[in-house]
């Protein structure tokens, strides 16, 4: 039997058990629109706003400097436009 080996971890990777446990509620209930004005949407822009300060705080960064993106392609137009 062939052992199947994955080497692409640069494009992407298994997740975390534990993040999908941390996750697994903005998936199901808390999916709200960050952009909306509505309750689901500002319980979802509250969840960005407490990640964002969590991960600058571990990196030593500003908040403001952190940018989150939905992949590859708007990280790299994103740098492209800032710098």
């Amino acid at each position: 039997m062939i052992r199947r080996v994955y080497l692409e971890y640069a494009t992407t990777t298994p997740t975390k058990p534990e993040v999908i446990k941390a996750m697994q509620s903005y998936f199901f209930e808390k999916f709200g629109n960050s952009s909306s004005i509505h309750s689901f949407g500002q319980e979802a822009k509250k969840a960005i706003k407490e990640a964002r300060e969590k991960l600058a705080a571990f990196l030593g960064a500003e908040p403001a400097e952190i940018i989150f993106t939905s992949g590859g392609t708007e990280a790299s137009n994103t740098a492209d436009s800032n710098g």
